[in-house]
Formats: structure tokens, C-alpha cells, sequence
């Protein structure tokens, strides 16, 4: 969903949903925010608030934390800023 948020909000619904369409053409594992996902949202949301990050980012944060994944591409400067988290950017620097 938040690829899908960027691509829409960057690219416009055409050449955004385009994109997505290509992404999503991949296999991909889909997880349920079910109730225990939401309270460990919430728990990311309350431990890196004040780094920037908000609702979905503290979702994108529970569930790396569920699968053990510390590996993240992302332009997002909230994310770049957690301690546990790889980050390479797509987007290079001015």
C-alpha cells in the first residue's frame, strides 16, 4: 500500500497504476494486519514518533520486525533514520 501511496501520489493514477501493475505482476507474500500486528504498529508508532515516522511506517516497521527483516529500499528520511534498519535510497542525491 505505500508503494502504491508514492507511485499514485508521484506518477499520477495512470502511469502510477501502471507501475504498481508491474510490481504486482511479482509473487509476492501478503501478511494480515490482524489485531497483534495493529498493538505492534502501535508499539513502532510510540518508540519512533519522534524520528518522524507515522501510521504506515510504524505498520511497514511491525511487520519487518515480524519476519526478521532489517533490509529496507526506501527515499523515505524517517526510515533512514532507525537504528535497526538497512537502508539504500533509489534515489540518489543532488
Amino acid at each position: 500500500m505505500e508503494l502504491s501511496h508514492f507511485l499514485i501520489k508521484n506518477l499520477g493514477p495512470i502511469q502510477g497504476g501502471e507501475k504498481l501493475g508491474t510490481f504486482l505482476g511479482y509473487p509476492l507474500i501478503i501478511e494480515d494486519l490482524d489485531y497483534a500486528m495493529m498493538l505492534e504498529s502501535i508499539e513502532q508508532l510510540k518508540r519512533y514518533s519522534h524520528l518522524g515516522i507515522g501510521g504506515r511506517d510504524a505498520t511497514i516497521l511491525a511487520f519487518m520486525k515480524r519476519s526478521s527483516s532489517k533490509k529496507i529500499m526506501t527515499h523515505d528520511s524517517a526510515l533512514k533514520k532507525v537504528d535497526w534498519l538497512e537502508v539504500s535510497d533509489p534515489i540518489p542525491e543532488k
